[in-house]
């Protein structure tokens, strides 16, 4: 229900509202109805902006995510797939260790997916390089999808704190559930 009252806290704040609106309450002055009426207009007004710019402020930024992986094609398949989940967005990409540390240094990523074997270096060195002191940002969460999923490189993994670890050839589809979750998760966690 609209009102032309202006709210409690505006009285609370200008005594000249709390004036305006015990004249009218009393009949004495009808000029205060386009007193009223304009100060209605502008709360509304102020009101609406308020409300737009908290709606544009209230959508959760999307989880950002580094894309490590050294086969062209395997990394438009994931950039397009993961890019059309919502609430996250591959924010960079790289084939090689070099590159990938280089922007792990020089942007805060909240989730990293990476394989193992990659053009020049490995996605192990990569892990072990943001667990640095000096590196300075938070952690990622780290997923490994790859097409060695051996017994061997499982057990490194969880010593060097992958939360995820995923076989190419059987799991791309969990890996990429677990993707989606993890981006809820985050979405979530922002309101």
């Amino acid at each position: 229900m609209h009102s032309n009252q202006p709210s409690v806290a505006a009285c609370q704040t200008n005594p000249d509202i709390l004036n305006i609106d015990s004249r009218l309450q009393y009949g004495l002055h009808k000029q205060s109805l386009s007193v009223m009426h304009k100060m209605s207009v502008f709360e509304n007004n102020v009101s609406n902006k308020s409300a737009s710019s908290k709606s544009r402020v209230l959508q959760p930024e999307p989880m950002k995510m580094l894309l490590v992986e050294d086969s062209t094609l395997l990394r438009e398949v994931l950039f397009e797939t993961i890019n059309n989940l919502s609430n996250v967005s591959v924010t960079g990409t790289a084939a090689t260790r070099r590159k990938a540390i280089h922007l792990l240094d020089e942007t805060q990523f909240d989730i990293l997916l990476l394989d193992i074997e990659l053009a020049e270096g490995n996605g192990f060195e990569v892990i072990q390089h943001i667990q640095k002191q000096d590196y300075p940002f938070k952690q990622p969460i780290l997923i490994m999808l790859t097409n060695h999923a051996h017994p061997h490189y499982r057990s490194l993994a969880k010593s060097l704190g992958v939360h995820y670890f995923f076989d190419k050839s059987m799991d791309f589809d969990l890996a990429i559930e677990a993707i989606e979750l993890e981006a809820n998760r985050f979405s979530n966690a922002q309101h």
